[in-house]
């Protein structure tokens, strides 16, 4: 017997819900979660969780490493802070390990954040510059109620497990980010800046 059938108790059929902002989010992207060690957290996702690797690099510029394990169809991106000095170990040290954000992906990141501003909701963080790859913004945990949401806009897919990375090569620093994309070491470009 489903909820749904459980006479005059039983809740309405949210499908049929019109609300004005349905379509604003295409899709929940990822949760964040925020640890000192990757290395540390891979036994719990990989290992008993049973996630697969899809990704993962450092953002020198950022000043953190990050992997990308799925677990059933859902991605989880674990951050880790590479130097006391990153904002996110300002954030461990403040909050402690755990959840650090939500990413939702949307068509327009502009038109996002007007509706949001309009509704009273705090965006910080707003990069619409002319990186085709990533546009992002972020609704402020004390407007987001206790949450930090990114708000993003890609034409990449980046749901597919990248072919040759392997977790120790991401431990090992052996992947950057930069521009929205992921380099081994080896093959940087000319004008990679760290």
């Amino acid at each position: 017997m489903s909820w749904r059938t459980l006479g005059k108790a039983a809740l309405p059929d949210t499908n049929s819900i019109n609300h004005p902002n349905v379509s604003l989010i295409d899709r929940v992207d990822h949760i964040g979660i925020a640890v000192r060690s990757i290395a540390s957290a891979v036994p719990l996702y990989r290992d008993t969780f049973g996630g697969t690797l899809m990704y993962g690099g450092d953002d020198r510029r950022l000043g953190i490493r990050s992997v990308v394990y799925i677990l059933a169809s859902f991605k989880v991106e674990i951050l880790e802070p590479l130097s006391s000095e990153s904002y996110l170990a300002d954030f461990i040290e403040r909050h402690g390990e755990g959840f650090h954000h939500i990413t939702l992906t949307v068509d327009d990141v502009s038109k996002t954040i007007s509706d949001l501003t309009k509704s009273g909701f705090e965006v910080v963080d707003t990069d619409l510059s002319s990186r085709e790859l990533w546009q992002e913004t972020f609704i402020r945990p004390s407007s987001g109620f206790g949450c930090l949401i990114q708000i993003v806009k890609t034409p990449i897919s980046w749901d597919e497990q990248h072919p040759t990375m392997t977790i120790e090569q991401v431990l090992n620093g052996e992947w950057l980010w930069w521009q929205s994309q992921i380099w081994h070491e080896t093959m940087l470009p000319e004008d990679y800046p760290f």
